[in-house]
């Protein structure tokens, strides 16, 4: 058999989406917003630095049937799910992927386990320890595959996405290598036996993608315990966050970046979605877009794609398929 290349598909966070959209809405001061900053930051560079691992492991020449699988969320019991940034499956090893995005020195601490991360200014942050991250995925991938009669033994593989990384205190009984160096380990890993047909690989990849959980944090003020009142009102700039003013009918203005800005309702709509609620009303939509009374509200929801429910009184819209596109 020849060698096999392969090309991996990784979708972007919805958080890097849905983080940008609450900052925006919070006022400057309010306290969560470091916290959000912070996140947006560290979900950021993990993307990236997963992205740019994703371009060595496409550079592998694989020697057998493989198949890459990216943010795999895969549940063992009703309480217990768990997630896996890049996962193998190869007729001869099945290995997950870490990806860690880190600047500056580590040092591993086994015990407990965790990492110390030495900042250029000389701070130290305590991270989680991906060694035992890993661990505790390898155990959790195995009974699943031990549920569907496929008994293995999983490997895993720890790769820094930043080839200036300083690693201190590297456990010696575990494999951490920086991304340049992925083609080859990967095709250095050759066991013996092999423990998987390509038949049943392609009967893993099925269930894999029929068992996918999906992560859904939204709406993002009870995700991160917001007050939705705390949440600034009315049509904002997608530029500068300002708010808009209305230029004419159908255009509004933003006054701070000189741009304009056509049909921003559905933003704000969207924005609802990903904040606030699973459903609008009425009354909703007009305190929340600033409106100057219902018939506005009825206006503006008759132009979006809102899918009405309910009569009378009771009517409330749900979000179509053009409004939250993440």
């Amino acid at each position: 058999m020849g060698h096999i290349s392969t090309t991996i598909q990784r979708n972007k966070p919805i958080l890097l989406k849905g983080i940008p959209r609450l900052i925006a809405r919070l006022h400057p001061e309010h306290p969560k917003l470091p916290v959000l900053q912070k996140q947006l930051y560290r979900i950021g560079a993990g993307y990236s630095g997963e992205c740019n691992v994703d371009s060595y492991i496409e550079r592998t020449q694989f020697p057998q049937t493989v198949k890459i699988f990216t943010d795999v969320h895969l549940c063992i019991s009703p309480k217990c799910t768990f997630q896996i940034d890049t996962l193998v499956i190869a007729e001869r090893y099945v290995l997950i992927v870490e990806v860690k995005n880190l600047k500056n020195t580590v040092r591993f601490v086994p015990n407990p386990p965790h990492l110390e991360q030495v900042l250029e200014t000389g701070d130290e942050v305590v991270l989680d320890c991906p060694v035992y991250q890993i661990e505790a995925n390898r155990l959790n991938l195995d009974e699943w595959f031990r549920q569907r009669g496929i008994h293995l033994n999983t490997l895993g593989l720890l790769v820094l996405a930043n080839p200036n990384t300083k690693v201190v205190d590297a456990p010696d009984n575990f494999p951490i290598i920086y991304k340049k160096q992925i083609p080859f380990y990967l095709q250095k890993l050759k066991p013996a036996e092999k423990i998987l047909t390509p038949h049943q690989i392609r009967d893993i990849t099925k269930q894999i993608y029929a068992e996918q959980q999906q992560f859904n944090p939204f709406p993002l003020c009870s995700f991160y315990h917001i007050n939705p009142d705390d949440l600034r009102k009315g049509l904002l700039c997608r530029n500068c966050h300002g708010r808009l003013q209305r230029k004419n009918r159908e255009t509004w203005h933003c006054p701070r970046c000189i741009k304009d800005a056509e049909d921003p309702y559905n933003d704000a709509i969207q924005d609802w979605f990903i904040l606030v609620k699973n459903s609008m009303t009425n009354s909703d939509c007009r305190i929340f877009l600033s409106l100057k009374d219902g018939n506005a509200a009825r206006y503006v929801i008759s132009r979006s794609s809102l899918v009405k429910k309910g009569k009378s009184t009771a009517t409330f819209y749900i979000s179509g398929d053009k409004i939250i596109r993440l």
